[in-house]
């Protein structure tokens, strides 16, 4: 985007700092031609030519009023008075010096290139071009009129007419600068876009994944371990919950902001986790769950419970610990059990059930898992999520102002 603002805003800015440069150039040109009238004076204390300081006043006065309230009447002002000094400072001249007037005096080249310096009155490319052909005729009809009034031939002068050309050549390559930006900037949009779009997508499939080793994967490991017979009551219910799951879309749904994290949200998590065949002790404050992002929040919980399935599925024990924690920016948890442990490979275990629905999942909500394993002495996994909201303020009980 030009000038890295938004489009609504650069075009405007654009063309209002091209604005504000011209009123400066144009202050600079009024300056010189006083000082040019002031070294004249001192220089020639014979000949009278400071009365030309007088329209230089007003002229610099009402160039000051259009630079702080770009009105139009304010321009027009500024372009008579502008006409007004060209003709008298090309009388004094003319009278004082006792020359022949002519187009291309260097003092009055400056007043004329003060009043093309208007390029315009407020934002607007199409605008300064049309004030600054407004200042080239009002400088040289001005000039014209004077010099047949004096009686001498009038013929343009090249300086203002280079002058002009030059700001016109640099106003239309500002538009035209403008139009490109104004093609390319679909394009960079839709780019944005499908970006969005795509990691949008590979969210929901880094999910889709997680979601069915926790629940078909699962549930077919549990169907080939189970017994010969009927289901137990524990297992039965966790495939249906599994079944309910996919076939709903509650895991795409998303809850107010403002909705509380409940321990029931935990003890669901658990039951579903555990099917009636893990002992799960649980210690820590669960409200510090509160202060996670409800996305972010689902997909802690779901780690939690796979690593539970994980214990359940492969540890050879029937109990697990889960221990809930939180930091000044972060929530944690670390599950650990006895159980027969294994060996981790770097960067995982190779094993779905670790790299997705755990390691993975972590890495997606921007917090980080950790394995700790050995064959024969069980398997620690913390957790860590960024929390979203604030620690809460322990107020202070002692009484102390």
């Amino acid at each position: 985007m030009p000038l890295g603002l938004p489009p609504h805003l650069a075009s405007s800015t654009a063309s209002l700092a091209v604005v504000r440069a011209g009123h400066a150039a144009a202050a600079a040109c009024l300056v010189a031609a006083a000082a040019v009238v002031v070294t004249l004076q001192v220089t020639l204390p014979e000949i009278t030519v400071w009365p030309a300081l007088i329209v230089l006043a007003p002229m610099i006065g009402l160039l000051v009023l259009l630079d702080r309230s770009p009105l139009a009447f304010i321009g027009a002002g500024y372009l008579f008075v502008g006409g007004a000094c060209i003709a008298w400072f090309t009388v004094i001249g003319t009278a004082q010096l006792d020359t022949v007037p002519r187009n291309d005096d260097f003092t009055v080249g400056l007043v004329k290139s003060a009043v093309i310096l208007i390029v315009g009155v407020g934002p607007g490319i199409l605008r300064a071009v049309a004030w600054t052909t407004a200042g080239l005729l009002a400088a040289e009809v001005s000039s014209a009129v004077v010099i047949t009034a004096l009686g001498a031939s009038w013929t343009p002068a090249p300086g203002p007419i280079i002058l002009w050309a030059f700001l016109v050549a640099g106003l239309a390559s500002l538009r035209l600068q403008r139009l490109r930006a104004r093609t390319a900037l679909p394009l960079l949009y839709r780019a944005v876009r499908d970006e969005m779009l795509a990691e949008t997508r590979r969210g929901f499939e880094r999910r889709a994944t997680a979601l069915v080793h926790d629940t078909v994967l699962n549930d077919l490991a549990l169907i080939a371990q189970h017994d010969e017979g009927p289901l137990r009551p524990g297992v039965a219910e966790s495939i249906s919950a599994d079944l309910a799951t996919l076939v709903g879309e509650d895991w795409l749904a998303e809850d107010p902001d403002d909705m509380p994290v409940e321990a029931a949200d935990f003890a669901r998590m658990l039951a579903d986790a555990t099917a009636g065949e893990l002992a799960v002790a649980v210690s820590g404050d669960l409200a510090v769950l509160d202060r996670i992002e409800r996305d972010a929040r689902a997909e802690f919980l779901r780690a939690i419970g796979q690593a539970l399935v994980n214990v359940r599925r492969h540890a050879g024990v029937a109990e697990a610990e889960v221990v809930i924690g939180a930091g000044h920016d972060d929530v944690s948890a670390m599950i650990v059990d006895a159980g027969c442990g294994f060996e981790p490979s770097p960067g995982g275990d190779g094993r779905l059930g670790v790299d997705m629905s755990i390691l993975a999942r972590m890495e997606a909500i921007g917090g980080e898992a950790q394995v700790w394993s050995r064959e024969g002495s069980g398997t620690t996994v913390a957790l860590r999520v960024p929390a979203t909201r604030p620690a809460p303020v322990v107020a202070s009980g002692d009484g102390a102002p």
